[in-house]
């Protein structure tokens, strides 16, 4: 039985001081029972027709709230008479034979605090003489929980929508994207999009579903087992990364695979993505030779600031020698001929090997060949070689300098010594006419580079017919001239601790007062004269100038003026040269110096 509020409560028996009085419910009159049951049915069967009918599956929440709004009429006191209508969503739901009229109710429906819809109930004509009765307090409270029974219907179609949308989205996602995307959980594929399967020759993703990353059988299996090999059963502990290259008919590809550790409905699973990274790896082939490329054109402006005055073995920062470094770069990029001129002792066999050592051909040999020592009847002999039995004594093949420096370089020392003969012949051969080795009937073509060097002018040669003018211009693509060592006296200093450091690196500097007399001379025979010089006064602790034309003047050295430093100073440089000499075998080298190996090692000078 419904019951008004306020009504079928009274306080009864006596009561503790400061007690609440305990209400007793009045005994329902024996006639009223079975209406009060049949009212609360009513109620009940409102509430879970609602919940059933969110319980079924795949439904919308039109479809629930069309029926949903049909049962509450039911749930009133005179259902013949009742209507209602719920407004949510922007849209209005009415049950039958709705009529809005002035004996109504109204409930809001709420979610998360916010008025997203209302509840209206409505009776088509006056039921009772007390409008004031027309909706009992157990009914505002039914009202009240079909509200909340709806706003959670609503919060949960949402929801459903929500997920069914980012599904969705994620679905056409990974179904676009270029990369190849897996969800693997117990070592067993879970998911794998269109791109994974075009990447690896695989028919459909159901090919894959439920197949072990141990033995995959569709498509390129052995590849794809190959990029989850690092991967145990609990799955990876952390993201790994790794490029591999895959063996194609058409052409060779390199896949990045990334697997990332997560967790999928409660377990630890691997999302894992492939991408196909062949363009960037060719990209980066190109650069690496590019790279190289300019690694060669500009290792001297690559080179750290205190090796910015010196070019392999040669050194000097005057401008003069940095105009030399700039030609010797330029020339060690191109192929052309070289042809180095300078005085003797200037440099001139270290200017060809730099060139050679900053070119494409620098792992090749480098054949030095002083044309000066090279007699006319032996020319072919020693150029060409010769095959076994091509002459008397000629009891084994030998390679000529042409052979020895295929795909190398030649450097031609003092060519103007090459009579004109001699020319011809040389020229033929590098020209492309080839050669045949003594002995032999098979023309050999090579490829070589040649570098020449001389300590006069060839033009005058040319001039006096003692050089073939097409040998002198096959010689003369690049003109290197070094200048002599007395035009650029402010790279003594430099070379002077050059020498200082490779002969004795326990001597330390030079004083002031040597150093300004180095800077006087002349130096005729140029860095081979200085190189000598500084030996001399490291060996024998005076500085001595021994050209011809010399008076042979000698400047004792500083330490002279101290007996025990000079003797010391004279000691370690023998000790030192000695070392040298035996190629840093000290048994050989106490031999040398006629002590003994003990007594070798207790004189043993600092850095040795």
């Amino acid at each position: 039985m419904k019951k008004r509020k306020g009504a079928g409560q009274e306080t009864v028996g006596p009561q503790a001081a400061g007690a609440d009085p305990q209400p007793i419910p009045r005994p329902l009159p024996v006639s009223t029972a079975p209406n009060a049951l049949t009212e609360r049915v009513k109620e009940l069967n409102c509430l879970y027709g609602i919940s059933n009918l969110v319980e079924i599956q795949d439904v919308s929440l039109p479809w629930i709230l069309t029926r949903a709004v049909e049962l509450i009429p039911a749930a009133l006191q005179y259902p013949e008479k009742a209507c209602a209508r719920i407004r949510l969503d922007n849209h209005e739901y009415r049950s039958a034979n709705f009529k809005r009229t002035r004996w109504g109710r109204n409930t809001k429906i709420m979610l998360d605090g916010r008025h997203v819809g209302d509840l209206d109930v409505f009776y088509v004509e006056a039921v009772c003489p007390d409008e004031g009765g027309l909706f009992l307090e157990e009914e505002s409270q039914l009202l009240r929980a079909i509200s909340e029974r709806l706003s959670r219907v609503l919060w949960m179609k949402l929801s459903e929508e929500a997920l069914k949308e980012s599904e969705e989205r994620y679905r056409v996602l990974m179904e676009q994207v270029t990369d190849g995307v897996c969800l693997v959980q117990n070592l067993m594929f879970c998911y794998v999009n269109p791109a994974f399967c075009r990447m690896f020759s695989i028919p459909s993703p159901e090919a894959m579903i439920n197949q072990s990353v141990r033995n995959v059988t569709a498509g390129d299996g052995e590849d794809i087992m190959r990029m989850y090999h690092s991967c145990t059963d609990t799955g990876c502990e952390q993201k790994l990364e790794n490029v591999f290259r895959l063996t194609r008919p058409e052409k060779n590809v390199w896949i990045q695979a990334s697997h990332t550790p997560i967790s999928f409905k409660g377990k630890p699973a691997l999302l894992s993505t492939f991408n196909d990274v062949t363009e960037i790896k060719e990209q980066q082939v190109v650069a690496q030779h590019l790279a190289a490329q300019l690694n060669d054109e500009n290792r001297l402006l690559r080179s750290s600031l205190k090796d910015r005055y010196r070019f392999g073995d040669i050194i000097g920062r005057s401008p003069l020698m940095q105009e030399v470094f700039e030609l010797i770069l330029k020339a060690a990029v191109s192929d052309a001929s070289v042809a180095v001129f300078g005085e003797s002792g200037s440099g001139k066999e270290l200017v060809a090997q730099s060139i050679h050592e900053h070119s494409p051909r620098k792992n090749r040999n480098f054949v030095a060949v002083n044309c000066g020592a090279v007699q006319e009847s032996l020319f072919e002999r020693e150029f060409f070689g010769h095959r076994k039995g091509a002459f008397s004594g000629a009891h084994a093949d030998s390679a000529g300098y042409l052979d020895l420096a295929d795909h190398g370089t030649l450097f031609l020392d003092e060519v103007s010594e090459l009579t004109v003969g001699m020319q011809a012949k040389l020229l033929r051969a590098i020209e492309g006419g080839g050669f045949r080795p003594l002995g032999s009937t098979e023309t050999r073509y090579p490829d070589l580079r040649i570098i020449s060097a001389s300590n006069v002018s060839l033009s005058e040669k040319v001039s006096r017919g003692q050089m073939r003018n097409d040998f002198f211009y096959r010689l003369q693509v690049i003109q290197i001239q070094l200048p002599p060592l007395r035009r650029r006296k402010q790279d003594i200093p430099l070379l002077v601790d050059h020498f200082i450091d490779s002969i004795s690196p326990s001597a330390g500097k030079i004083p002031g007062h040597v150093m300004d007399r180095l800077l006087e001379y002349d130096w005729p025979g140029n860095v081979r004269e200085l190189k000598n010089v500084i030996q001399r006064y490291l060996t024998l602790g005076r500085l001595e100038f021994l050209a011809p034309g010399t008076n042979g003047s000698a400047i004792p050295a500083e330490s002279d003026l101290r007996l025990d430093r000079a003797l010391r100073q004279l000691e370690e440089s023998l000790i030192t040269q000695a070392l040298q000499q035996a190629e840093g075998n000290r048994t050989r080298a106490a031999a040398l110096l006629g002590i003994s190996r003990r007594a070798l090692f207790r004189k043993k000078p600092s850095g040795v």
